[in-house]
């Protein structure tokens, strides 16, 4: 098992965005053709968010109409963009899957 990161304070932990959003679309990226496109809902404003799992996950069209936690305000895995979809399983070398709620919650719902 990995160790476990250094501790952020609480402080820290406030500043990320971390909220609910509902999958609407997803296709090939054109400009990152190993990276899918996705576009996601979060009540008032959608946004389009990159994902790695092309060539790690075969049946990614799945997860388009469920709800995943996506944290916002980072740095996004194509330059210029914004907004990370939180995963599980990549670093591990496993089939990734979706971090979610565990039932459906509205749309822009915020980690507290």
């Amino acid at each position: 098992m990995h160790p476990i990161k250094d501790m952020v304070t609480p402080e820290q932990f406030e500043t990320l965005d971390i909220r609910v959003g509902t999958i609407r679309s997803l296709h090939v990226s054109d400009a990152e053709p190993s990276f899918l496109n996705l576009l996601i809902a979060f009540g008032d404003f959608q946004q389009s968010v990159f994902l790695d799992w092309k060539e790690s996950r075969f049946e990614y069209e799945e997860i388009v109409g469920k709800q995943a936690l996506v944290l916002l305000n980072v740095p996004g895995i194509v330059t210029g963009t914004t907004g990370r979809i939180l995963e599980l399983g990549t670093q591990d070398h496993l089939m990734p899957v979706l971090a979610c709620p565990e039932h459906p919650l509205p749309d822009g719902s915020r980690l507290s």
